[in-house]
């Protein structure tokens, strides 16, 4: 069997909504950039890696994959912008995981609540809080992520 490592980053703090922009234009606060670049330097540190970044079309979702894609030095063709990421569902959520190539053998999906916490709760078992910017890794033992509602869950920590 393989290890595969199934990341789930909530987007960092956001602006407050405003009536001129959409929730999907909603760019991250001060604290949001802050918080993601501490981030990014944890994960330096625990020599955390991806294969693979997937982000919502959200601009607080992108900001905060690009601030840790660049701090860890991540090649940008690894980081893709899914529009099915926005407004998705636990569901969605899995269908988009289990699509994923199966040599991929790290990804980080950078996403929204209530969705990621409900994935969490499909996949793992457990219900979790998660606040922005907060990271939790979730390991299996499997060959292709076709298998991942299949997969017993080997590792589960949050990371922030």
């Amino acid at each position: 069997m393989h290890t595969r490592s199934l990341y789930l980053l909530r987007h960092a703090k956001a602006e407050s909504a405003t009536l001129q922009s959409s929730d999907e234009d909603r760019a991250l606060s001060n604290r949001g950039v802050d918080d993601a670049r501490k981030l990014a330097t944890k994960l330096i540190k625990k020599e955390i890696r991806f294969d693979l970044i997937l982000t919502s079309p959200a601009i607080r979702a992108i900001t905060t994959a690009q601030i840790i894609s660049n701090q860890l030095d991540h090649k940008q063709r690894f980081l893709e912008v899914d529009k099915k990421l926005y407004q998705a569902d636990s569901t969605a959520l899995l269908a988009i995981v289990r699509k994923l190539h199966k040599k991929i053998k790290s990804v980080m999906l950078v996403g929204h609540n209530p969705a990621l916490e409900d994935f969490v709760l499909l996949i793992a078992g457990e219900s979790i809080f998660m606040s922005t910017c907060a990271l939790i890794e979730l390991s299996f033992e499997f060959k292709d992520w076709k298998h991942l509602d299949k997969a017993s869950l080997v590792k589960m920590r949050l990371l922030n």
